[in-house]
């Protein structure tokens, strides 16, 4: 019983923690933020480019897993190139 409010308390400080650095809880906004910290873009601009990313794959409407993983992507490919 003890782990299960371990596991609790771990998920409900992520999500704390994950709105208190985007301001939100939709990966879209993850996404976009990130991308536009790795480009130096606006965050207009970079949710244009993010867009036309998703048209180019054929998603015309991304919803939450697309974006959650593009943002994996983004993140992954960033930590590959800083190494």
């Amino acid at each position: 019983m003890k782990y299960l409010f371990l596991i609790i308390g771990l998920a409900a400080a992520a999500s704390v923690a994950t709105y208190v650095r985007y301001d939100s809880l939709d990966p879209c906004v993850w996404l976009v933020h990130d991308a536009a910290g790795q480009s130096g873009l606006p965050p207009v601009a970079e949710e244009a480019r993010v867009r036309a990313a998703f048209l180019v794959r054929g998603i015309a409407e991304p919803g939450p897993y697309d974006c959650l993983d593009a943002w994996w992507r983004l993140r992954f490919e960033g930590a590959s190139q800083s190494q």
